[in-house]
Parts: structure tokens; C-alpha cells; sequence
């Protein structure tokens, strides 16, 4: 039987690209102030820091500088996605291109393990009807041969009766004859 072989399931994806964190120093220590229960006045110190410093930057349009490299970052990933979904449909369409092959394949089986199942159907019944016909000779065979056995040992008793009889009669009639001489 045929059946097709799987298709590589490898994805070629290339390496996602590296998405750049929009963190600050001054955010990671007001975090771990939050999270360490620091001194209030330290907390608000630090929050006061950060308020001044996110003012800074977006005075200096230090702000926009980023977004330029958060908006290529992303286009980045953006790309990189498509590929990746480019690839991941094109393995899709392999995948389903197997799948109908081997559909395909199981149907042409199917009628070759049905074609082979009514040939052997064919043979058995051929041979039952051997084995019948060789039965009917045999039993044939049997019966003429017990006929003929019949047949020989009806001759056999019917020669041995009449001979008996012959011989009775014979008998009887040399008792008469010797019974009438002696009269």
C-alpha cells in the first residue's frame, strides 16, 4: 500500500528581534522602595525625582527620541510576525497538501484491499466448491461401491439359496425315493 510521507514540520523562523525596554533606574528604585517598605519620605523623594526627571525628558523631546525607537522596535516585531505568519501558513498549506495526499492514498487502498478481499472471496468460494465437488465423487464412489458390494452379496446369498435349495430338494426327493423302496 502507498502512503505519502509527512512534510518537514520545521518552522524557518528567524530570531525575534530584541524588543527594548522602556525602563529608568529612577522607576526600578522607586519600585524597590515601594516593595521594601522604605521610609515614606524616601518613597515620595524618589516619586518627586521621577515626576522632575519625566519632565526633563519630555522638555529635552528626549521623549520623541524614543518613540522613534519604540515605533521601529515594534515594526520590528510587526515584521517579524508576518514572516513568522507567512511561514507558519505556508507549513499549514504543506500539511494540507499531505493530508489530501494521503487521503487520496487511503481511498486508492481502500479499493485495493477491497479488490484483493473479493478476489480472495472468489478463491474460497472456488475452493468450497472444489472441496463440495471432490465430496460428491467421494460419496459417489462410496455408494457405487457399497452397490456393488450389495449387488455381489445379494448373487452370493441368492447363489447360496438356490444351491441350498438344490440341494434340499435333492434331499427330499432321494428320503422319498428311499422311503418308497423301502415300502
Amino acid at each position: 500500500m502507498n502512503y505519502p510521507n509527512l512534510p518537514n514540520s520545521v518552522l524557518e523562523i528567524t530570531e525575534q528581534p530584541e524588543v527594548k525596554e522602556i525602563t529608568n533606574e529612577l522607576l526600578k528604585q522607586l519600585q524597590n522602595a515601594l516593595h521594601s517598605n522604605a521610609l515614606f519620605t524616601d518613597q515620595i523623594q524618589l516619586s518627586l525625582k521621577g515626576i522632575v526627571r519625566i519632565l526633563e525628558v519630555l522638555l529635552s523631546l528626549d521623549f520623541f527620541k524614543n518613540a522613534n525607537e519604540i515605533d521601529s522596535s515594534l515594526r520590528n516585531s510587526i515584521e517579524w510576525l508576518n514572516n513568522t505568519g507567512e511561514s507558519l501558513k505556508i507549513k499549514m498549506k504543506e500539511y494540507e497538501g499531505f493530508f489530501n495526499d494521503f487521503n487520496t492514498s487511503m481511498k486508492a487502498n481502500e479499493q485495493e484491499v477491497t479488490n484483493t478481499l473479493n478476489a480472495n472471496t472468489e478463491n474460497i468460494k472456488s475452493e468450497v466448491k472444489k472441496l463440495e465437488n471432490q465430496l460428491i465423487e467421494a460419496t459417489t464412489r462410496l455408494l457405487t461401491s457399497y452397490q456393488i458390494f450389495l449387488n455381489s452379496a445379494r448373487e452370493s446369498a441368492t447363489t447360496q439359496i438356490n444351491t441350498n435349495k438344490t440341494e434340499s430338494l435333492e434331499a427330499i426327493t432321494e428320503a422319498k425315493n428311499q422311503s418308497l423302496s423301502k415300502h
